[in-house]
């Protein structure tokens, strides 16, 4: 095979940002003055760019402009950059709506005074999302659709397709593994992953750091983007790969010899959610909108035409997308507010301990 990626998995490659749609890395510049806003019923958003926006305005954004007579003003950057700029504009928000990602969205759950608690009575729809993306950020935030991490492989090289994390670990795949690094889109799941596997939790992750350490010959690569996993695998580079579903079978759709597997333990999930600021100026607006994007039929646009789980359970995906998109109940249930408080000690441990040996 050519050490070559193919033409459009390269355009895919340059397109895409993760959490896995998330991160940009333009500077977080917000000029609108609010009585602007206020008078030309602008709401000020973030957003991540790339092929996600284009789908999520098709969807959401446009017909919602269209019906209230509003302007999006989308605002870039990375979630840490937004969740700050709340907090710091806590009397004044600068931006009134944030769209963040996990775990960046358990911070902000549980920091207090910053956001709306957001309830059924507020925002109607909620009664129809899935409580697993509602739950977990304890009624601060809901989410809108998520993406999920299992295990892309090329299917020329591995004879033997791994079913489960565990695999990850067999000597069989000794130097062909890719990993999240730190500072990559699925750090903190991994050593969770690792922990449960070998008798811990997200409250006992000692099990996790030590089998960490013996996966460390198996590994290629400690992955920074989730667009290295693309070219890595392209290249022939590496054989397994932590990976989303949606990249791996836009890999597979471009020729390239991959498949992906569900692993058995269930697949991390990332969420997008919604976060309203408490003193948001245009609160009624703000929560008319969430209810718009997550009702049945902006959430079934939005899936079909993302490839994208969504959090709505009355949404209606084709068959061919649902295919290819894993199920709510095959998704791991990670305890994000224990791991929470855990997020620096992980980041400084793995990095300490493990990828740095």
């Amino acid at each position: 095979m050519s050490d070559q990626p193919t033409k459009s998995a390269r355009s895919y490659a340059r397109t895409l940002g993760r959490r896995e749609f998330i991160g940009g890395g333009a500077a977080l510049i917000l000029s609108s003055p609010s009585i602007v806003r206020a008078q030309t019923k602008m709401i000020v958003m973030t957003s991540s760019g790339g092929i996600y926006e284009k789908n999520f305005r098709a969807a959401v954004l446009t017909p919602f402009e269209e019906k209230h007579g509003v302007k999006f003003q989308m605002k870039y950057g990375s979630p840490g950059e937004w969740l700050t700029n709340a907090m710091v504009n806590r009397d004044d928000p600068e931006i009134d709506l944030l769209f963040l990602v996990l775990p960046i969205a358990i911070k902000a759950s549980r920091t207090p005074g910053i956001f709306l608690e957001l309830t059924p009575a507020m925002i109607p729809n909620i009664r129809d999302v899935d409580p697993v993306f509602y739950d977990v950020y304890n009624r601060m935030a809901v989410g809108f659709n998520y993406v999920d991490a299992g295990i892309a492989y090329r299917t020329d090289v591995v004879s033997k397709p791994p079913v489960a994390w565990a695999d990850l670990w067999d000597p069989r795949f000794k130097g062909q593994v890719m990993v999240s690094d730190v500072t990559g889109p699925w750090p903190y799941e991994m050593v969770v992953i690792a922990a449960i596997l070998n008798g811990g939790s997200a409250t006992n992750l000692e099990p996790g750091f030590e089998a960490m350490k013996r996966l460390r010959p198996n590994v290629a690569r400690w992955f920074k983007t989730s667009n290295e996993v693309i070219t890595a695998l392209e290249r022939n580079e590496a054989a397994v790969a932590m990976a989303g579903s949606f990249r791996t079978y836009s890999m597979k759709d471009a020729g390239v010899p991959v498949d992906y597997v569900i692993p058995k333990e269930g697949a991390p999930v990332g969420v997008l959610s919604f976060h309203v600021p408490a003193k948001a100026r245009n609160r009624d607006l703000l929560l008319e909108f969430i209810n718009f994007a997550i009702d049945k039929d902006q959430q079934t646009v939005f899936g079909n035409h993302m490839q994208s789980g969504v959090v709505n359970r009355n949404a209606v995906l084709k068959p061919e997308i649902a295919k290819r998109t894993v199920p709510v109940d095959k998704l791991m249930r990670i305890d994000w507010q224990a791991v929470a408080p855990q997020m620096t000690n992980i980041v400084s441990r793995m990095q300490r301990e493990v990828i740095a040996r």
